[in-house]
C-alpha cells in the first residue's frame, strides 16, 4: 500500500505603501509704513559785489561826470594860479621906480618854467568789496502722529499646514495551503 501526500504552502502577496508627512509653512510678516521726517531748507548764496571804480578812476578811467568835475577843478586851480601870477607881475611892474628890470625878470621866469616830476603807480586805490545775502532757513515739518511717530504696522501671522498619510500594508493570499492524500494501489484493508 502506498499513500501519496502532497502539500501546497500558502503564498502571500505584500503591498506596502509608506507613510507620508508633508509640512508647508508660510512665515509671519510684519509690514511697516513710515512717514519720513521732512526738513525744508532754503538757502540764499552770498553775493560779493566788487566795485573797481576807484581803481579805474585813480588810473584816469572815470565816468563823464567825475571827469568833467576833475577837469573843472584843475581849470579853476589853473585860473586862480594865473590870476595870482598876473597880480604878482602887476606888483613888480608897479615897483618899477625901484630901479629893477621887471620885464626881463618876468620873461626869464616864463621862458623856463619849473617842472615837478612825481613817481606814481596805478592803481592807487583798492577795490571795494561788499557782501550781501548768504542766509539759510531751516524749517522741519512737525509730525502730528502722536506716540507712534507716523509708523503704521500690519502683522500677518504665519501658518503651518501638516498633511500626514499613514503607512498601509495590504496582504493578499495568492495561494491557499492545501494537503492532498492519495492512495496508490489495489489492496485496501477495510477492516480497520
Amino acid at each position: 500500500m502506498s499513500l501519496s501526500i502532497n502539500t501546497t504552502d500558502i503564498k502571500l502577496g505584500y503591498e506596502r505603501i509608506p507613510s507620508r508627512l508633508s509640512i508647508e509653512t508660510n512665515s509671519a510678516k510684519l509690514e511697516l509704513h513710515q512717514k519720513h521726517a521732512k526738513v525744508n531748507i532754503e538757502t540764499e548764496l552770498p553775493r560779493i559785489l566788487i566795485d573797481q571804480y576807484e581803481c579805474f578812476a585813480s588810473a584816469g578811467l572815470k565816468n563823464n561826470y567825475d571827469f568833467i568835475s576833475e577837469i573843472s577843478q584843475i581849470a579853476r586851480q589853473d585860473v586862480l594860479e594865473f590870476i595870482g601870477k598876473t597880480a604878482e607881475d602887476g606888483k613888480l611892474l608897479a615897483a618899477i621906480e625901484k630901479g629893477s628890470n621887471p620885464i626881463a625878470y618876468i620873461a626869464k621866469r616864463d621862458a623856463s618854467p619849473e617842472k615837478v616830476f612825481i613817481l606814481g603807480f596805478i592803481p592807487k586805490a583798492s577795490p571795494r568789496f561788499d557782501v550781501t545775502g548768504g542766509s539759510i532757513k531751516i524749517d522741519p515739518e512737525r509730525n502730528s502722529e502722536g506716540a507712534n511717530n507716523g509708523v503704521e504696522g500690519n502683522y500677518i501671522p504665519g501658518d503651518i499646514s501638516i498633511k500626514f498619510s499613514p503607512a498601509k500594508i495590504n496582504i493578499n493570499v495568492l495561494q491557499y495551503p492545501s494537503v492532498s492524500i492519495n492512495y496508490i494501489g489495489n489492496d485496501l484493508d477495510k477492516s480497520i
